[in-house]
């Protein structure tokens, strides 16, 4: 039998085969035993080194100890959905499944859409309950990683909530701001401050970082009053009476005659820039802000301050909570029993929370944890404060965070709300703004419930 391209031909595509046969091979003998995607340089970095490790890294003291190598793949959040959500899917055809993946909190509702029993992770509830590890974790946070009380991931973080300020701007204006209880009693310090700072040549040195045309910081502000926009069942909170109070406070606070905010430079850390340089004087500070802030290369040692969060009402709590990152186990890891493994290994093993505090200085979820010296040393970038103890005390008090398919949905709608407050209170044309934020609200309910219903995963 003769190849009708002729001899060269064929042993060129014979060349070919061989080639792809032995890179396929190769690369099934070269895979890790485990594999473990992640969207956050730090965590990578945390897992596996930066390269300037003296010591074991995590996964180094894993294969120690196990046997079993680890692969940690560094994964852009987009693409770690689109990936997972194939997966999920493809359930009987797609082979190159991770171990364990993380997913950050703004990402997660997506994949808790089908049914409990088709959501595409392994339930936890059963391992949290036979380790221990139930009991020895925040309660609070493990509640945006669960549907239907069922949990699907384990917390990397707490991320509790305070305010940093320029401690030296502040005094140097006479302004007393940690001894503001309230946001009413906040906003008037923060008058004074920027009323000061005009007298003395500093007519655009703003009291504190607040985005002008995000829901951001107010789902904090809601968070601290108990109040998700939407709960576990997707149950709209949008016309609460507390909602409409708080959007219309925070726009007379970026907006109007009483005003004393601005937003942040554009551009990735720039924020941080504004706050060395004087621009913006305070802002919002989950642990993992804090630490941006130190790590940033500004030297402000000695010039920040840390307070919990001002209070609407005495109920309301003096933090929230902001971000956050799970792991799991997808149901089509290859060994869910060594998945579990590595996952207490990297985020509940001393060695693991070690690591962490090194490479992002987050506060972890394990509760015995936070008797570590570290957390109860005074700061030099907070004049000497014992940060790590006050995010420990607001961590006992975290309000729990709902996240659902349909939260960012909810979070746009109150987005856009805002944007009418705003545009309301900058014309002048707000001297009925409570009564239109009723109106709004009731609009932006409507459309949120509409979508929800029409979204609804059918079992």
């Amino acid at each position: 039998m003769t190849f009708p391209l002729g001899k060269p031909i064929a042993l060129m595509i014979l060349a070919a085969l061989a080639s792809g046969l032995f890179i396929a091979s190769r690369g099934s003998r070269d895979r890790a035993d485990l594999v473990v995607w992640t969207f956050a340089d730090n965590h990578a970095r945390t897992y596996r080194g930066d390269g300037t490790n003296t010591g074991p890294t995590l996964v180094s003291i894993f294969r120690h100890n196990t046997g079993q190598s680890v692969d940690v793949k560094l994964i852009g959040g987009q693409a770690t959905n689109l990936r997972l959500n194939s997966i999920f899917d493809n359930a009987d055809s797609i082979t190159d499944v991770p171990d364990l993946v993380e997913i950050e909190i703004s990402n997660v509702g997506q994949f808790f859409r089908p049914p409990v029993s088709q959501v595409g992770f392994l339930p936890l509830n059963d391992r949290l309950a036979k380790s221990g590890w139930g009991n020895r974790i925040v309660a609070s946070r493990l509640t945006p990683w669960s549907k239907e009380g069922i949990i699907f991931g384990v917390p990397h973080d707490v991320h509790p909530v305070t305010l940093s300020y320029r401690r030296d701007l502040f005094e140097q204006a006479g302004v007393d701001l940690a001894a503001a209880r309230t946001w009413l009693e906040f906003q008037e310090k923060c008058l004074a401050f920027e009323s000061y700072w005009r007298a003395h040549g500093f007519p655009r040195r703003r009291a504190i970082e607040l985005p002008s045309s995000s829901a951001d910081y107010i789902i904090v502000m809601l968070l601290q009053r108990h109040l998700n926009l939407l709960d576990t069942d997707n149950t709209s909170h949008l016309t609460d009476p507390r909602v409409a109070a708080t959007v219309e406070f925070y726009a007379r606070c970026v907006a109007g005659p009483r005003a004393f905010s601005g937003d942040a430079s554009p551009g990735e850390g720039v924020w941080i820039r504004d706050i060395a340089e004087g621009e913006l004087c305070s802002c919002i500070t989950p642990d993992w802000r804090a630490g941006l802030i130190k790590n940033s290369g500004y030297d402000l040692r000695g010039k920040l301050a840390m307070m919990p969060l001002p209070r609407f009402d005495p109920t309301d709590a003096p933090t929230a909570t902001w971000g956050g990152t799970m792991i799991g186990i997808p149901k089509q890891a290859r060994d869910p029993d060594k998945s579990w493994k590595l996952l207490e290994h990297l985020y509940l093993s001393p060695d693991g929370m070690r690591a962490r505090v090194q490479h992002s200085g987050l506060l972890p979820p394990v509760i015995e944890a936070w008797k570590d010296p570290i957390w109860h040393q005074p700061d030099p970038y907070f004049s000497d404060q014992k940060v790590g103890e006050l995010y420990i005390d607001l961590a006992r008090q975290l309000p729990e965070r709902y996240v659902t398919p349909f939260t960012a949905l909810a979070t746009q709608a109150l987005t856009v709300v805002l944007n009418r407050a705003v545009t309301a209170v900058q014309s002048g044309d707000d001297a009925n703004l409570n009564r239109h934020l009723g109106g709004w609200l009731a609009e932006a309910d409507a459309e949120v419930r509409k979508r929800i219903d029409f979204g609804r995963f059918d079992e």
